[in-house]
């Protein structure tokens, strides 16, 4: 018994420590597990049940506790989406013995959905499975981060962007599409090079390493300058950005750069645009400013001088009202291209805006500003063809010189104004150095136009009239209304002094409103009385190329005639003869006038450029001769000779006839005995008062 009982002992110790052993490796298994999360499942199809341990209990029901189901309730843990390849793959496994791997998400079932990874393996004896062994791993976490790395490869490969990846010896390890396209090397051409050296990029990582040292940001962006694979340089605005491990040991660099030359383009074009007139390309007045300073100053260090020439053009207005924005606009950009060809490459061309131009020479011969401004005017004068139309411009210039007649750029600006203006006072199409009294006469310009704008807003002016007679029997069948100026301190100012101005400054247009409103209003009860006793008598106003070429001109007649009550038939409109020239613009208002029953008579006939077959096309009524065409008779038989044409034209064009500054009876005699109808001048009268033209009708005085 004795040896049995140390027989029994032994074995009794050999089995605990089996046990033992047994129980660390299962102790062993389970944290291995625990530490894998892993959970461990077994599925006996014999007996239909689902068996696992606790971690299964948590990954299904968010509770931790070992699982005993059915099949059925086992698969209800999976996606819909997934339950049938889930089924398939344990089948196959049942079938084929095979280990298996599958993965699938969870229905949640009011948790979150997860992500699982499931490898089993069917055990049995005998050709019969008894039972599938597994474990099952929640691997949602690594599905998000596949996710967030696919997103990141797709973000890496499509951003616009070129994106190198380097290692701590800058050798490239890694580009996207972005970087081939920009640079036009390849993946494989650029892969273990140094990107700086392959693209020639300046300046180099030396020169903002400091930027990436652990101790500092860690980055660095700015412009730098890199080439293409074909040699061309482009700016590029890159990011650096230094890649550290856990320890902080520098493992990668991270680049990325865009090209930004469409961004330079677009400041160079912006530069242009804010210092360049976008009609012309000339220089506007920013950069006009800045260079005529840059000039002034240089003279003054050099002890020398400099020239400013400022170019008005002529009429421009009646062009660019007449034909059109677009014609105008093509005769400014020719007229810029003239400037252009005539100056040196030191001197400056600008457009300060509408028809406006200023030149710039560094010299200051005199000899050379009237050669230049002769040759300008020159330049000007030539024909232009601009959509069928055969135009021609001229100019007015006026030259300034620094620092002769002004210490900074707007002295100089205003002196060189003053004598454009006094260019074109003297008959326009000429140039005028700036002179000391010229000072005195722009003072007194700018007097006349701000007193001439009261007195039209006052109602300080008067209207004149001045007789028309039938040259037949020398009755008063008309008259002419002529503007006066009453000034307080001047005495009665004719238009001469200031209908220019009034043009120029483009008072003009309220001016003649105002007159042909006064007129209407006062001439009305003359008019109405002479057509009760059956007699036509008609009343001439007088109109500008401005106003009759303003958009609201026939609007402006029409609300004249309906204010006052005056009979349309009775009035006539006086238009000169260049205004007529743009036949298109000037048919459409003379038809609509025509269709409010006002006349058109063009005034100073034969001192403009009509040709026969504009006068054909338009609704005129009436042709007044300028007393230039009279003045010499009876003595000069060319001039007996042009009114002989002119009556034969006028009869064949079914016009009628004023002959304008008779003077004399002999004149009178030979127009009527030409065939003219109608005169006026000194000979019957010289234009009066409304009062005045009231006694001079009034019976019993002679004029009727």
């Amino acid at each position: 018994f004795a040896c049995f009982d140390g027989q029994g002992h032994l074995l009794a110790l050999a089995r605990r420590e089996d046990e033992a052993a047994v129980q660390e490796s299962e102790e062993r298994l389970k944290l291995a597990l625990d530490s894998a999360s892993l959970g461990v499942l077994e599925w006996n199809p014999s007996l239909n049940r689902l068996t696992g341990d606790s971690y299964l209990g948590m990954l299904f029901d968010n509770e931790a506790k070992p699982i005993d189901e059915s099949w059925e309730a086992f698969i209800a843990h999976v996606d819909e989406a997934d339950r049938e390849r889930v089924h398939k793959t344990l089948n196959s496994a049942l079938q084929e013995g095979q280990a298996i791997s599958i993965e699938f998400r969870t229905a949640g079932n009011g948790l979150p959905a997860r992500y699982m990874e499931a490898h089993a393996k069917a055990y049995g004896g005998k050709g019969e499975v008894t039972r599938v062994v597994g474990i099952l791993k929640d691997v949602t976490q690594r599905h998000r981060d596949e996710e967030q790395l696919r997103q990141s490869g797709v973000v890496f490969d499509t951003t616009a962007e070129a994106l190198v990846i380097t290692d701590a010896e800058r050798r490239v390890v890694a580009v996207n599409r972005a970087f081939s396209r920009i640079t036009g090397y390849g993946e494989t051409e650029i892969i273990g090079c140094d990107p700086d050296k392959t693209l020639r990029v300046t300046p180099s990582l030396e020169h903002y390493a400091s930027y990436l040292q652990s101790d500092a940001a860690g980055f660095w962006h700015g412009e730098v300058r890199c080439h293409r694979k074909d040699g061309t340089a482009f700016p590029a605005w890159q990011s650096v950005s230094a890649v550290r491990d856990t320890k902080g040991r520098l493992t990668h660099y991270v680049s990325a750069f865009s090209d930004v030359t469409a961004i330079h383009d677009a400041h160079r074009q912006l530069n242009h645009l804010a210092h360049h007139d976008p009609l012309t390309g000339l220089p506007n007045r920013l950069l006009f400013d800045d260079r005529l300073e840059n000039a002034m100053e240089q003279a003054l260090r050099n002890e020398q001088r400099c020239l400013l020439m400022f170019l008005d053009l002529d009429s421009f207005k009646i062009i660019n009202d007449t034909l059109g924005h677009a014609v105008g606009d093509e005769l400014l950009r020719i007229v810029g291209d003239r400037l252009r060809s005539v100056l040196r490459a030191s001197d400056t061309v600008a457009r300060l805006g509408g028809d406006e131009f200023v030149v710039l020479t560094g010299t200051a011969n005199p000899d050379y500003a009237a050669q230049l401004a002769q040759k300008i005017l020159d330049q000007l004068r030539l024909p232009i063809e601009i959509a069928g139309e055969q135009l021609s411009i001229t100019g007015s210039v006026g030259i300034a010189v620094f620092p002769d007649n002004g210490s900074d750029g707007q002295q100089l600006m205003r002196a060189a104004d003053m004598a454009m203006y006094t260019a074109k006072a003297e008959g326009r199409n000429r140039f005028n150095f700036y002179a000391q009294d010229m000072s005195e006469r722009a003072h007194e310009r700018m007097y006349i136009e701000q007193g001439l704008r009261r007195a039209v807003a006052t109602d300080a002016l008067a209207v004149y009239y001045q007789p028309r007679v039938n040259l037949a029997d020398q009755h008063i069948v008309g008259v002419e209304a002529l503007v006066r100026w009453p000034h307080p301190e001047r005495g009665l100012v004719m238009p001469s002094s200031f209908i220019a101005i009034a043009e120029d400054s483009g008072v003009i247009e309220s001016l003649g409103s105002w007159v042909l409103l006064r007129t209407c209003r006062e001439m009305l009860c003359i008019v109405q009385e002479a057509m009760a006793a059956g007699q036509h008598f008609h009343v001439a106003v007088n109109v500008s190329a401005r106003q009759f070429l303003s958009s609201d001109f026939v609007a402006i007649v029409k609300s004249a005639l309906d204010e006052t009550g005056f009979p349309a038939a009775a009035l006539e409109l006086e238009i000169t003869e260049s205004t007529l020239q743009a036949t298109e613009r000037s048919l459409a208002v003379l038809r609509a006038l025509r269709e409010l029953g006002v006349s058109i008579s063009i005034d100073d006939f034969g001192t403009g450029y009509s040709s026969l077959s504009v006068l054909r096309d338009l609704p005129v009524n009436r042709i007044k001769i300028d007393r230039s065409f009279i003045v010499d008779m009876p003595a000069s038989q060319n001039q007996r000779a042009v009114i002989e044409a002119i009556v034969g034209l006028s009869r064949a064009m079914g016009m009628a006839i004023t002959v304008e500054g008779i003077e004399t009876p002999e004149q009178a005699a030979i127009l009527q005995q030409l065939g003219c109808e109608e005169g006026q001048g000194f000979l019957y009268g010289q234009a009066i008062s409304f009062g005045g033209l009231v006694r001079l009708l009034s019976p019993g005085s002679g004029g009727q």
